[in-house]
C-alpha cells in the first residue's frame, strides 16, 4: 500500500453517524483518498445457543449500518470517493480493533456522541480510547455537527508548552495550508491554586502574555517560512484550557490539540483538558501525537496494539 492509497478510516456505529460521514467525505474529496468504513461487532461469536442467535442478529444490524453508511457516503461524495467497508466479527473490542487498523490509515474519524453525566461515568468512550492510542491523527466530530454554509476560514491549534509543540503546530499549519485557512495559535493559562480572581491583575496578564507570545513566536518562525501562505496569529488568553478552546471552537472550522507524551501510561494520554475539549467542542477536533511521526501510517512500521503506550 503506497502513501497515496492509504485511506481515511471512519468508524460506523449502530446508530447515526451523519456528522462523521460529512467530515470524512469532505476530507476524502479534499485530499483525494478513499474512505474505509469499519463497524466492530460487540457480540461474542460463540457460546450458548442464545448467544449464537444474538450474534447473528448483531451481525445483520452491523451490516445494515455499514450498507447505510456506504450509501450515504456515496451520496455525499457524488460518486467521487472510493468507498470500502469492513465488518469486524471476531475482534478484541472497538478501541483495540480501530487502533490496530490505524496503522494502515491516513486519518481516523469518529463521531462523538453527546452523553449525560451518568452515561459518561458508567461507560468508556471509544473516541477517547482511540484518540489516546492511535498511530495517526484522530478527528472527533461532534454529534449533530453540520459544516457552516460559510467556513470561518480558521484552524485553531492549542499550544500548552511551545517547546514541545512542534509536531502539533506542523500538523495545524499543514491542515490550514490544505484548507486555505488562517491559523490561530491559542495559548491559555490559569493558576492552579484557584485564586486567579484575587491575585492576577492586568500587569500580570500582560507579563504572561508577552512571555508566552515570545516563546510561541520563536517556535512558529520556521513553520511560517515553510508555509508562507498560512497567515498565523498568536492568541494568549487568561482562561482555563477547556474554556478557551471551546470558545475558540465556535469560530473555527477545526481544532487541533496534542495528546500527552508517549512516555506516560496509555490511559493517561488523553488528559482532562483534551477530554473536556472533545466533549464540548462546537467543531471537529483533531488529536495529534506530540512526537514527530508521519501523517501517513503507511510510512512507518505497524506496532503491536497490545504494547502501545
Amino acid at each position: 500500500m503506497t502513501e497515496t492509497t492509504v485511506p481515511i478510516l471512519l468508524a460506523v456505529g449502530a446508530g447515526d453517524c451523519e456528522a462523521a460521514l460529512r467530515f470524512g467525505v469532505t476530507e476524502a474529496l479534499r485530499i483525494h483518498r478513499g474512505l474505509h468504513l469499519v463497524h466492530v461487532l460487540h457480540m461474542p461469536p460463540s457460546g450458548p445457543e442464545s448467544f449464537s442467535i444474538a450474534f447473528e442478529a448483531g451481525r445483520e444490524i452491523g451490516q445494515r449500518a455499514l450498507d447505510a453508511a456506504s450509501a450515504r457516503a456515496e451520496e455525499l461524495g457524488a460518486g467521487q470517493v472510493e468507498i470500502t467497508t469492513e465488518l469486524v466479527l471476531e475482534g478484541h473490542g472497538t478501541v483495540h480493533d480501530l487502533v490496530e487498523r490505524s496503522t494502515v490509515a491516513h486519518l481516523v474519524v469518529l463521531q462523538h456522541r453527546h452523553r449525560g453525566l451518568v452515561a459518561r461515568l458508567g461507560a468508556g468512550s471509544a473516541t477517547y480510547g482511540v484518540a489516546a492510542r492511535a498511530h495517526v491523527p484522530v478527528v472527533s466530530v461532534p454529534e449533530g455537527w453540520v459544516p457552516p454554509d460559510e467556513p470561518f476560514g480558521t484552524v485553531t491549534v492549542g499550544v500548552h508548552e511551545p517547546e514541545r509543540a512542534e509536531e502539533v503546530l506542523r500538523t495545524a499549519f499543514e491542515l490550514a495550508h490544505e484548507n486555505g485557512s488562517g491559523l490561530r495559535v491559542l495559548h491559555t493559562w490559569w493558576l492552579a491554586n484557584g485564586y486567579d480572581d484575587g491575585v492576577v491583575d492586568d500587569t500580570m496578564r500582560r507579563d504572561f502574555a508577552a512571555r508566552a507570545t515570545e516563546a510561541i513566536t520563536a517556535t512558529v518562525a520556521p513553520l511560517r517560512q515553510e508555509y508562507p501562505d498560512v497567515e498565523a496569529s498568536i492568541d494568549v488568553r487568561h482562561v482555563s484550557t477547556v474554556d478557551g478552546l471551546v470558545e475558540a471552537s465556535r469560530t473555527s472550522d477545526l481544532l487541533v490539540i496534542g495528546r500527552r507524551h508517549v512516555s506516560l501510561p496509555w490511559r493517561s494520554h488523553l488528559g482532562s483538558a483534551a477530554r473536556g475539549t472533545i466533549r464540548e467542542s462546537a467543531c471537529p477536533v483533531a488529536v495529534v501525537e506530540p512526537n514527530p511521526i508521519p501523517m501517513s501510517a503507511g510510512q512507518h512500521e505497524p506496532r503491536d496494539p497490545d504494547l502501545l503506550r
